[in-house]
């Protein structure tokens, strides 16, 4: 089968030869038509001009009868060339016989045919009638229209020629993209081809360039996704499977097999939730926008996350400062409810029992900016430092209660969203505020 693969493929015509082959008929082609057109086109004249000629050459026959003293064989020698042929018969030759009337009107009969005129006088010379065929074997007809076609056939091989170079320069960028599309099958993702000039050639490159950096994204993306998952599963795995040989023994309580039970069942829970955060910010990291955006109400937006963790802020006995000025923004609906509900849950988390939590949202000449303060601890300055990073958790009593990738998820959100976010001590009430600031025009409010 490898054999009769290689054949077929030894078989296969390449581009190159095939324009190389459609410039030579096309060429061969045009030139046919145009020989042909112009032929067709200048044969009246032709025709005139040819006959003219031999009607002055038979007048000229006629001066030298008339002046006499030449015999016919004398006259036919005299205005006789290699431009023409000639011969001299008598009255009984058939092609004399059939116009002898116009003759002896006349004194001679021309008539041409063919698309190249071949023209031919009859006349008179005493008692005989020298017939002149225009041409002959030497005829410059013959020599110009040799010449002719020979300039074309050359003109025809030199083009071929030269495009059989030149399109080995035009398929170039496809052997290029040839070249590179095997380089992506061996999953070498970081190939790239050059972009040339033309117009066609470029787009299909962008295009290839484009689609080999989204599958080097998505390559990044799957390895970021199993480190990042073999790390940080191991703690609750370990503990899932502690737990689960626990159940096995017999000596345990009811109550231990239902608190065991329920841990299990709590790790498991953090292992889902985990590794839906990690493929979100892993997919969030290799995306250069926000996608697909539409025009919605923020302030709405915000109310309803608020309405959502309404049972773990109602727990806690919280009391909520809301002030949230009636704004439309043009972005990712989605990515933005995750803003919202990561910060907001994250203040409930550190807010203590019967505290205070405030959430603003107004505008300004340039930007669009949200405050979410509560009155819990303050944030140490080593952990204000790394608290937007992967995987971190600055309260490591509270690690069960989360992932560390709520606020990187943020981070990375309101970046593609071009904005900005940071978080400080409140100095004067005390508790952290998270502060957003989000781009937006004017138009798009309206």
């Amino acid at each position: 089968m490898r054999g009769l693969d290689k054949k077929k493929a030894k078989n296969k015509t390449s581009l190159q030869f095939k324009l190389t082959l459609m410039f030579f008929f096309v060429m061969l082609v045009s030139a046919s038509i145009s020989v042909s057109v112009l032929v067709m086109v200048c044969s009246p004249v032709m025709k005139s001009n040819a006959e003219q000629q031999l009607v002055e050459l038979s007048m000229a026959m006629d001066q030298l009868e008339e002046k006499g003293g030449f015999t016919v064989d004398e006259i036919v020698s005299i205005v006789n060339n290699s431009a023409y042929s000639l011969s001299v018969v008598d009255k009984n030759d058939s092609r004399v016989h059939d116009h002898f009337a116009d003759i002896v009107h006349k004194g001679y009969y021309v008539s041409s045919e063919g698309v190249v005129p071949n023209a031919t006088i009859i006349s008179q010379v005493y008692d005989k009638f020298v017939i002149i065929d225009s041409f002959s074997s030497d005829s410059v007809y013959w020599v110009v229209n040799l010449v002719v076609i020979i300039a074309f056939m050359v003109c025809i091989v030199i083009g071929t020629i030269i495009t059989a170079f030149m399109s080995r320069s035009i398929i170039q960028p496809i052997r290029d993209l040839s070249a590179a599309a095997a380089e992506i099958a061996k999953g070498n993702f970081k190939v790239r081809v050059r972009e040339p000039s033309d117009p066609e050639y470029s787009i299909l490159a962008q295009n290839f360039n484009k689609m080999a950096e989204e599958l080097a994204g998505t390559e990044t993306l799957r390895g970021d996704f199993i480190s990042n998952v073999s790390h940080e599963f191991k703690t609750p795995l370990a503990s899932i499977q502690g737990f689960a040989k626990l159940l096995q023994s017999d000596d345990i309580t009811e109550q231990e097999r239902e608190e065991y039970t329920q841990i299990i069942i709590d790790e498991t829970s953090r292992l889902s939730k985990l590794s839906s955060n990690i493929l979100r910010l892993t997919k969030l990291e290799n995306q250069k926008t926000v996608g697909k955006k539409t025009r919605f109400s923020l302030d709405e937006q915000i109310r309803k996350i608020l309405l959502v963790l309404e049972p773990e802020w109602s727990k806690k006995k919280i009391d909520l400062d809301i002030d949230l000025e009636d704004i439309m923004y043009v972005g990712s609906e989605e990515l933005m409810a995750q803003i919202w509900q990561n910060i907001i849950n994250n203040a409930i988390k550190f807010t203590p029992e019967g505290g205070k939590i405030s959430v603003k949202l107004f505008r300004n000449e340039k930007n669009i900016s949200a405050e979410i303060w509560d009155n819990g601890p303050s944030i140490a300055p080593d952990v204000k430092a790394k608290i937007f990073d992967k995987f971190y958790q600055g309260d490591r009593s509270r690690a069960t209660e989360g992932n560390g990738l709520g606020l990187a998820l943020v981070k990375r959100i309101i970046e593609l969203s071009e904005g900005s976010i940071e978080v400080e001590n409140d100095m004067k009430k005390g508790g952290v505020c998270f502060r957003i600031s989000l781009p937006y025009l004017i138009e798009d409010m309206m």
